[in-house]
């Protein structure tokens, strides 16, 4: 017990030293429960705004937002049961889904990367938003989300583990510590986390490229503009000059998913899209991207969401002035 109490406190130490380190500008603005800008918090979670890196922290029930682009870097650190799906942005609303949110990872987002986050169900999160220039150039990241398993990091850095657990528990705390404690812990997490991230990315690139980011935009329009046909892979890859096999796993690499996959998730976007107004019943928007079959679409829309289109609606029709 001595040893562990030993333990804690060298990391708060240490941790105070690289807050302390870290400030080049007035005191941070402290804690906040409340979303704020400039960057949009996941509502309800306690929320500390520091100088050069801000926590969100906490147990986080079912949510979906959106994020502008910033020059910030991102850490999402999962645990117990969390679930959801980070989607990255490129061009008008094409949206691309990224990565899944699964427990005992952690997500990191580059900077001037526009997401949303649907997180499915409630479960402990710690969110870290960290100014680029930190960590030296804004070069060493790669234009795409990296996703990495969180437990063989802790095992090869025993802190990481360790500040993770504390930065969780803050907000269990009645009394607020110290801004300068929380954002040290913040800190080091997150250049320790980075540290390891970055170095596995420059090591294991892969020889195979997905598409060019112009091309997966080119491939959603026309998935977009024919959503109530089926559409046979052979002929999107042929539109596109490539040869079936190769295009599927091309695709793949750039959206995570198989061409069918893909354009299943694009028509389910769209039955949301419309629900999400009100004006549609669930067989009037299934109807627009093609399923005449309600059964069927409810279960598609669960495999895709995890959860029901009837519930889009109601949100819908419960939201007073939003039709």
């Amino acid at each position: 017990m001595a040893e562990l109490h030993r333990g804690i406190e060298n990391i708060r130490n240490s941790a105070y030293l690289v807050g302390m380190l870290s400030r080049h500008h007035p005191e941070p603005t402290g804690w906040d429960s409340l979303p704020g800008e400039p960057w949009q918090q996941p509502y309800g979670l306690p929320h500390f705004r520091g100088e050069k890196v801000s926590v969100s922290c906490g147990r986080l029930g079912p949510s979906y937002w959106y994020e502008h682009t910033h020059d910030l870097v991102r850490l999402i650190f999962t645990f117990n049961h969390g679930q959801g799906l980070i989607e990255t942005t490129q061009g008008y609303r094409c949206r691309i889904p990224t990565a899944f949110l699964h427990p005992h990872h952690v997500f990191v987002i580059p900077p001037g990367l526009e997401t949303t986050l649907d997180w499915l169900n409630r479960a402990e999160v710690v969110i870290l938003y960290v100014e680029s220039n930190v960590f030296g150039a804004r070069e060493g990241f790669q234009p795409s989300l990296m996703v990495r398993d969180f437990r063989p990091l802790a095992r090869s850095d025993p802190y990481l583990a360790q500040l993770a657990q504390m930065i969780l528990g803050l907000h269990r705390q009645s009394d607020r510590p110290e801004p300068e404690f929380v954002e040290g812990l913040g800190m080091a997490l997150a250049s320790r986390t980075l540290k390891q991230c970055l170095s596995c990315t420059e090591s294991g690139l892969k020889s195979r490229p997905g598409l060019p980011p112009a091309v997966v935009s080119q491939v959603t329009s026309y998935i977009d503009a024919h959503l109530d046909d089926v559409i046979p892979v052979g002929d999107l890859a042929r539109k596109f000059g490539l040869s079936p096999d190769h295009f599927a796993r091309r695709l793949k690499i750039s959206v995570k998913m198989s061409p069918k996959q893909f354009m299943l998730r694009r028509r389910m976007e769209k039955v949301r899209e419309l629900l999400s107004t009100g004006n549609y019943n669930v067989t009037q928007a299934g109807q627009e991207v093609g399923f005449f079959d309600p059964s069927h679409l409810n279960r598609c829309f669960r495999n895709v969401f995890g959860y029901s289109p009837m519930t889009v609606l109601r949100a819908a029709l419960l939201a007073p002035g939003d039709n």
